[in-house]
């Protein structure tokens, strides 16, 4: 029976509301722009439409479905919000507005909106501090629970401690809800503990897990609150309970079509849901993704089955087009890649580019070549673009009166593997005047490991009884760089927000004890005490020490604070060389007893050892003030609006986006790609293919001399 909005055999069948626009359809969308089939699926690589064809498609669709008394509705999906954002700003440009038939939407949202629907209440919650404060009462809860079943499991202490990793917990969960972990450990018919050890799961945050859980929805399953993800994860649970073939009435026939982008980045809750829209008597489907750019954990694409796993979700004729020609970048690039990654990238005929391959012998050498790299850039490819932008510009303007806007500023976009990599960078470029931004990552000395070790000189230096302040003498570190490291603290350093007002009755009985939430330390409280301490080493020397600022506050004993009570001997050694500070052991100890997982720790020793060759042979206070004096120079010039010159980010925050100039250093063997096991090695190989098809004119890819990669392939 067809869809009642199918198109008739009088309407037209490939309407191009687009065709006046400046884009034109190549060979290879042409032929998904003319496809009939019911379903089909775009395979694009990188820069060669896929997001463009999609909306193309949209527009097709929007001109062709339907008739005037049941107008087409059709539901445009992606996986995150940036890719909500791409689809509306590219329907603006193709269709010159977002037609209010067309819902754009995240699963999240469409989740969310069909929970609604149902009447359910949807109290979300979105605020870091009450959440880190309703994990730790269901640690509580579970600790009790386990107190009161003495000798009934031998969970030991060493798998659940008295304080527990936030951070790992809150990955553990997303994580979890993404792979519908419970029906998979359920269909598995194993033992909690014994599925745990077959997939190599920590058994503790399951548990932790499920007792977060049972107290989130209660007795009733009526859930309390949904943070991000629990939408999609609560409609999973209801589609669970029905049949295989049985229909679920609120995705029923509800839309004419539906448009999935982002579709490499599925996880199995998304799919499930998408299964149902399919499955729903929903029109025609249409799904747009590139298979090189999976790189999100609890992606089941990740580990490169993903166009399979999604093919059985859909009907047996579906099609499958590929789309090679790019237009992000040209002969040069596509000549490069293709041989590293064993794909097939085809150029626009007449597009231009420019692919250098630099050899580094040490990451120093590596920081001088990028700094050169920028000067030729300022200097003169930046200018150069700059000029042809006005040209054309100034072009525009004579042709239709329009009024000329400045020219983009150019920069080099420097794309890193790991955030500890752009410590040396940051220091250098900092050194050189580079006005410098950072995205997807914090400045080095405002993340808490590092801005922790820059707190713990500055209270050792200033030491008992020393001046500071206006008067005393030289202050150093910024509110922010404080701020920064009483998170550390709290963090690292075994000392959570309290939670010893929490009623255990209530806690007993499975429930969240609410009381208190508008008062809670925690995220915020380093920027409650930045302003009175930054200015204050004795102030900081006893909040270190103490745990707070109050009179009675007993003496604590962990490393931090052992720290500050260095023997005078010890106390000169390490102030006369800031390098010997962070090798110290007792600084390692306190990354080496925090509550974190082994990734983070390994994270943080990292960003330790980058700190110590900075500030090798280099004494604290010299250290300190150089460093307070590159933060503040980055501060005057973001205060005085000049432009970022050089931009570092992470591959995850680049990912979907396209710059001029692009540089890519530090690859090399066992790094950039990095280390991984056998399953997520095609998660590494997708990390460096992402950084290195983010450029339009120019990519410099900064490969190691001793251990190359390149030519490939990867």
């Amino acid at each position: 029976m067809p869809h009642p909005l199918a198109p008739t055999p009088s309407s037209p069948t490939t309407p191009r509301s687009w065709a006046r626009q400046r884009f034109i359809a190549t060979p290879e969308q042409r032929r998904v722009l003319d496809s009939k089939a019911a379903a089909c699926i775009i395979s694009a690589l990188a820069g060669t439409g896929k997001t463009t064809t999609l909306c193309m498609k949209a527009c097709n669709l929007l001109a062709g479905l339907g008739d005037p008394k049941r107008p087409a509705r059709i539901l445009v999906l992606a996986y995150s919000r940036a890719g909500v954002t791409a689809i509306r700003d590219r329907m603006m440009q193709l269709h010159g507005t977002v037609p209010r038939s067309l819902e754009i939407l995240t699963m999240e949202q469409l989740c969310e909106q069909l929970l609604r629907e149902q009447g359910d209440p949807v109290n979300t919650l979105d605020d870091p501090v009450r959440r880190r404060f309703l994990i730790l009462q269901a640690h509580q809860a579970l600790r009790q629970e386990l107190e009161r079943s003495a000798g009934s499991d031998d969970l030991g202490e060493e798998l659940f401690p008295h304080s527990v990793d936030i951070d790992a917990f809150l990955a553990f969960e997303a994580l979890a809800k993404k792979k519908l972990l419970d029906q998979e450990a359920q269909d598995s018919g194993l033992s909690l503990r014994a599925f745990c050890e077959d997939r190599d799961i920590d058994y503790g945050l399951y548990r932790l897990y499920g007792q977060y859980e049972r107290m989130r929805v209660g007795m009733n399953h009526e859930p309390r609150f949904y943070a991000e993800g629990d939408c999609t994860f609560e409609l999973c649970r209801q589609l669970g309970e029905l049949g295989w073939e049985q229909a679920f009435e609120g995705l029923e026939r509800r839309y004419s079509a539906v448009l999935f982008d982002e579709l490499h980045d599925l996880d199995e809750g998304a799919l499930t849901v998408l299964r149902a829209l399919v499955r729903g008597d929903n029109g025609f489907f249409v799904g747009a993704g590139d298979f090189n750019q999976h790189i999100h954990e609890g992606s089941f694409s990740v580990f490169g089955g993903g166009m399979q796993h999604i093919l059985a979700c859909l009907p047996a004729e579906t099609e499958v087009f590929s789309i090679n020609t790019t237009r992000r970048f040209g002969a040069d690039i596509c000549a490069a890649l293709n041989p590293l990654f064993g794909v097939e990238f085809a150029p626009v005929a007449g597009s231009s580019d420019a692919f250098m391959h630099l050899a580094y012998d040490s990451d120093e050498h590596c920081a001088a070549q990028l700094v050169e790299l920028h000067a030729q850039i300022v200097n003169g490819w930046g200018a150069l673009q700059e000029k042809k932008g006005q040209e054309r510009q100034e072009e525009a303007k004579a042709r239709n009166g329009a009024q000329r806007l400045g020219a983009q500023h150019s920069s080099l976009n420097v794309v890193l593997r790991n955030p500890q990599d752009s410590i040396l960078l940051e220091w250098v470029f900092g050194h050189e005047g580079v006005h410098y931004g950072t995205q997807g990552m914090s400045p080095f000395y405002l993340r808490r490991e590092v801005a922790l070790a820059l707190v713990l000189m500055w209270a050792l230096h200033a030491g008992p009884g020393g001046q500071d302040g206006p008067a005393g003498g030289e202050t150093y570190l910024t509110p922010g760089i404080v701020g920064a490291a009483v998170e550390g603290l709290l963090h690292y350093g075994r000392r959570a927000p309290r939670t010893d007002a929490v009623d255990m009755d209530v806690l007993a009985q499975g429930q969240f004890d609410s009381a208190g939430w508008t008062d809670l330390p925690g995220a915020d409280e380093g920027q409650k005490l930045a302003a009175t301490l930054h200015g204050s080493s004795a102030r900081m020397r006893r909040y270190i020490a103490h745990g707070g600022l109050a009179p009675t506050a007993p003496e604590l004993t962990d490393a931090c604070a052992l720290i500050l009570a260095l023997a005078p001997g010890a106390r000169a050694e390490v102030l006369a060389d800031a390098g010997l500070f962070c090798r110290h052991p007792l600084v390692q100890r306190i990354f080496a007893d925090a509550p974190i997982n082994e990734r983070e720790r390994r994270a943080c020793l990292a960003s330790l050892h980058a700190l110590d060759r900075l500030a090798r042979q280099i004494p604290v206070a010299e250290f300190l003030g150089r460093l307070t004096l590159m933060a503040t120079g980055s501060i005057a010039m973001h205060q005085r609006n000049e432009p970022v010159s050089l931009r570092l980010l992470t591959v995850e925050a680049c990912k979907g986006r396209e710059f001029t100039f692009v540089a890519v250093p530090f690859v090399e063997r066992g790094r950039f790609p990095a280390p991984a096991p056998q399953q997520e090695a095609y998660r590494e190989r997708n990390m460096l293919y992402v950084a290195t098809t983010r450029a339009r004119a120019a990519l410099w890819v900064l490969e190691s001399a001793a251990k190359p990669v390149l030519p490939g392939p990867v």
